[in-house]
C-alpha cells in the first residue's frame, strides 16, 4: 500500500512536468482546452487520497510524507509559475508560495531527528488550500468556459500570496523566544 501512495505523489510530479506546456497549448487556442484542469483535478485527487493510502499501509514509507510534501510544492509551483509567465497571475503568488513552503521545510527538519515529521500550522494548512483552489483558477482560465473566470485569476493571486505570507510570519513568530513578564512598578 505505502507504494500506492508513492505512486500517487509521482503522479503529481508527472502532472507537474506536463502542464505548463498544457497550459500554453489551451491559451493558444481560441477555444481553449480542458486538459490543464483535467491536471489540476488528477493532482488535487492523488494528493487528497495517498495521506488515506499510506495510513492503510501495514508498512509505511520512509519517504512518503516527504515525496508527497514535494509533489504538492513541484505541482503547485509548476501552475502559478506557468500562470505568471503566461500573466494570468502576479509572479508575487509563486513566489510567495515558495518562500512558504522554504519555511515549513526548515521547520519540519529542525523537527525531524530521524524521519520527516511536517511542522504543521493552521495557516499554513490554508495556504496549501488555496494554492490548490488558484491552480484550479489557472488551469480554468484555459477552458472553453463562458464567465469571467479569467479576470478572477489574477485577484485570487494576491490573496493566495497573502495568505502564504501570512503562514511565513506564523512560523516566524513561532521561533520567538517567549516574553519575559513585565516587571512590576
Amino acid at each position: 500500500m505505502s507504494a500506492a501512495a508513492d505512486a500517487l505523489g509521482i503522479l503529481r510530479l508527472l502532472a507537474a512536468t506536463v502542464f505548463p506546456s498544457m497550459l500554453g497549448r489551451a491559451l493558444g487556442r481560441s477555444e481553449g482546452d480542458w486538459m490543464p484542469l483535467v491536471l489540476v483535478t488528477v493532482a488535487a485527487a492523488t494528493d487528497y487520497t495517498d495521506g488515506m493510502v499510506a495510513r492503510r499501509a501495514a508498512i509505511p514509507s520512509r519517504h512518503g510524507a516527504l515525496l508527497d510534501n514535494l509533489a504538492d510544492i513541484v505541482f503547485v509551483l509548476a501552475v502559478t509559475g506557468a500562470g505568471a509567465a503566461y500573466g494570468l497571475v502576479s509572479w508575487l503568488a509563486p513566489g510567495a508560495i515558495a518562500l512558504a513552503f522554504v519555511t515549513y521545510a526548515v521547520a519540519s527538519a529542525r523537527r525531524s531527528d530521524t524521519a520527516w515529521r511536517p511542522a504543521r500550522s493552521r495557516v499554513g494548512h490554508a495556504a496549501g488550500i488555496v494554492n490548490y483552489g488558484l491552480a484550479a483558477l489557472v488551469a480554468a482560465a484555459a477552458c472553453p468556459l463562458e464567465g469571467g473566470i479569467a479576470r478572477t485569476v489574477r485577484p485570487a493571486g494576491f490573496l493566495v500570496a497573502a495568505i502564504n505570507l501570512a503562514a511565513v510570519l506564523e512560523r516566524l513568530a513561532s521561533r520567538q523566544p517567549p516574553r519575559a513578564p513585565a516587571s512590576p512598578s
